[in-house]
């Protein structure tokens, strides 16, 4: 029976399928139609399930603490997420994708006869797996994009430096960084700045706004720093200067924490998959030469 099941499980996975892309699709047609200038790309996740989110998105925002909501939308633009999905959006997938577990563990129990035991199992993988799916995804995001960050930061300095000692003052320097800057999240949060400033925010508060997005203590330090000499009226290029070296050591230390951190990490590969290997071949001749000569008859009698 549970051979066969199999059957209409390809047959309702291959339908999921199909109705992802119709889904998609018909997204693609209405976003054409609707104003969406103002996002950014959203993930293949989100777009497939949008047509749903919006329309219980009314109902969560009227619903769900606003204290919540504020919290989310930080962590979503530290993923670089904000112009992409709102905070009652993701909340709205959460859920979603709870129904959809949901829905598979009802195909699971009654499509396959499964044991009580496996029953349980299923329930305690697919439905959670279900709901805190977004949650690992954006987790995942926001460590990535951190990652990325980090390492593009230090030569984006070094552009910045570069550019004022050539003669450029610092906003000009900023623009002409930015746009030698290659693709990533440094480009992309100070393209931003560089849009509110044309917006007719200050420098400093568009600035200030990008720390709060990225949520870094290296790029809070930098804001600071800059912000304060403008204040103070000191040099700009001098602060940058000390800043990119700053920010060249901090990359070095974390290289050398990860160098020295290897050894212990392959630990676990090399006790639970290289020693049990290696006793095989050494124990294995030895267990040979002991049953021929009779030396473990004691054993099995």
């Amino acid at each position: 029976m549970q051979s066969v099941a199999y059957i209409p499980m390809f047959m309702v996975f291959t339908s999921l399928v199909c109705i992802a892309l119709v889904i998609e699709h018909y997204v693609r047609n209405r976003d054409r139609n609707n104003d969406q200038s103002w996002r950014d790309k959203s993930p293949l996740m989100f777009r497939m399930v949008r047509p749903i989110v919006n329309m219980f998105t009314v109902k969560v925002t009227e619903s769900i603490d606003q204290h919540k909501l504020s919290i989310l939308k930080d962590r979503l633009s530290s993923a670089g997420m904000s112009y992409a999905i709102r905070p009652e959006e993701f909340i709205v997938t959460k859920r979603v994708f709870l129904a959809i577990g949901l829905l598979m563990f009802f195909y699971v129990y009654f499509m396959l006869e499964l044991t009580s035991s496996t029953v349980i199992t299923v329930v305690a993988v697919i439905i959670p797996l279900g709901y805190f799916y977004p949650d690992i995804w954006l987790r995942d995001q926001i460590k990535l994009r951190h990652h990325n960050f980090s390492k593009m930061f230090p030569f984006f300095l070094d552009l910045l430096v570069l550019s004022m000692r050539a003669g450029l003052n610092f906003a000009s320097a900023l623009d002409h960084s930015v746009e030698k800057m290659p693709l990533g999240p440094v480009k992309d949060e100070f393209t931003k700045v560089l849009r509110d400033t044309r917006t007719g925010l200050s420098r400093k508060e568009a600035m200030v706004r990008m720390s709060e997005r990225v949520q870094m203590p290296a790029v809070g330090n930098f804001v600071s720093a800059v912000n304060q000499a403008e204040e103070s009226g000191g040099e700009v290029g001098e602060v940058l200067s000390v800043q990119a070296q700053q920010r060249r050591t901090e990359r070095f230390l974390r290289a050398e924490k990860l160098a020295n951190q290897a050894p212990v990490k392959m630990l676990g590969p090399l006790i639970g998959l290289l020693f049990p290997i290696t006793f095989i071949i050494i124990m294995f001749p030895i267990y040979i030469k002991a049953r021929d000569s009779g030396s473990l008859d004691f054993f099995f009698q």
